[in-house]
C-alpha cells in the first residue's frame, strides 16, 4: 500500500498496482465538493486555519472555529488535516511510529494519538480532566497520554465525527512529513525559526502553493500554522486530482471502521 490513492479505503484497484479515487463527487462527502478544490486544515488555539487550493493555486485562506465550518466554506473535493484520522485502543498507532521513523531529527513533532475509548468517554462527559484521561488511557493501552494529546482531544473528536460523514475524501497529513518530502528528505530548520519559516514557505511556493501575506483571520493565526495548513492543502490537492499518495506505514494493518489508518504524503513533480 506504499503508493496509492485513497481508493484503497473503498477497494477500487487499479491495473498498475495502485488504486484510483472515485470520480463521483457523491463519494467525496456531504458538502457538495466542487472540481479540484482542496482544503488543508491545521489546528490553532482559536479553531482551525484553512488553506484552499483550486487546480493547485491558493484561492482562499481563513481561520474559523470549527472544522465543519471550514469544509462548508471551502466546498472541496478532498481534505487533508493535521490531526489523527482513525483511532485504536493501542499504545501507539502504526501511522505515528512510521512518521517518526521518517522524521529522524524531528520525531518529537509526532505525538501519540489518544485511544478510541478516551474519545468516546470524552464525548459522553465521563472524562473531563487530564488525570482522568491518562488513567483511562493507561487502563486501555498500558500508557497514559501527554498534556499535549489531552489538549487536542476536542479537535480529535471533531475530526473523527467529520471523517465519519466525509469518508475517503478526508485524509490525515503531517506537515513536517509533507515538508520533508518536498525537501527531498532534507532535515529542515525548526519551523518557528526565521530560516525554518522562509524555507517552508519557499518549498510551498515551488509547487505553486503561494501563501498570501494577509487573509481573513490572519492576525489570529501563527505563521507556522498557516504554512502547515498550506502543506496539508498540497497533500489534499493530490488526492483531489486522483494522484497516487504514499501511505505511512506502507502496509497499514490497523483499521478504524474498516478504514486503514495511515498518514499520507504526496510526491512533488
Amino acid at each position: 500500500m506504499g503508493r496509492m490513492t485513497l481508493d484503497a479505503l473503498v477497494g477500487a484497484d487499479g491495473a498498475d498496482g495502485t488504486t484510483r479515487h472515485p470520480s463521483d463527487p457523491a463519494d467525496r462527502g456531504q458538502w457538495g465538493a466542487s472540481g479540484r478544490r482542496a482544503l488543508g486544515l491545521d489546528g490553532t488555539p482559536e479553531g482551525w486555519c484553512g488553506v484552499v487550493l483550486a487546480d493547485g493555486a491558493v484561492v482562499d485562506a481563513f481561520v474559523v472555529a470549527a472544522a465543519s465550518e471550514a469544509v462548508r466554506r471551502a466546498a472541496p473535493a478532498a481534505v487533508a488535516v493535521d490531526i489523527p484520522v482513525g483511532l485504536v485502543d493501542a499504545r501507539v498507532r502504526q501511522a505515528d511510529a512510521a512518521a517518526r521513523a521518517r522524521l529522524r531529527g524531528a520525531a518529537q513533532t509526532v505525538f501519540n494519538a489518544p485511544p478510541r475509548a478516551l474519545i468516546e468517554a470524552w464525548r459522553e462527559g465521563a472524562v473531563t480532566t487530564h488525570a482522568q484521561a491518562t488513567a483511562l488511557a493507561d487502563r486501555v493501552t498500558g500508557a497514559g497520554i501527554s498534556q499535549q494529546a489531552w489538549r487536542l482531544v476536542p479537535k480529535v473528536a471533531e475530526v473523527d465525527e467529520l471523517a465519519g460523514s466525509w469518508g475517503a475524501g478526508l485524509c490525515e497529513a503531517h506537515p513536517e512529513l509533507a515538508f520533508r518530502t518536498l525537501a527531498g528528505g532534507e532535515r529542515l530548520p525548526r519551523k518557528r525559526s526565521w530560516s525554518g519559516l522562509l524555507r517552508r514557505r519557499a518549498l510551498l511556493a515551488a509547487v505553486g502553493v503561494v501563501v498570501p501575506d494577509d487573509f481573513e483571520g490572519g492576525q489570529r493565526a501563527a505563521a507556522d500554522d498557516v504554512l502547515d495548513a498550506g502543506a496539508c492543502a498540497w497533500v489534499a490537492a493530490g488526492l483531489a486530482a486522483g494522484e497516487p499518495l504514499r501511505s505511512h506505514p506502507a502496509e497499514p494493518s490497523q483499521t478504524d471502521g474498516g478504514r486503514p489508518i495511515a498518514i499520507w504524503t504526496r510526491e512533488p513533480g
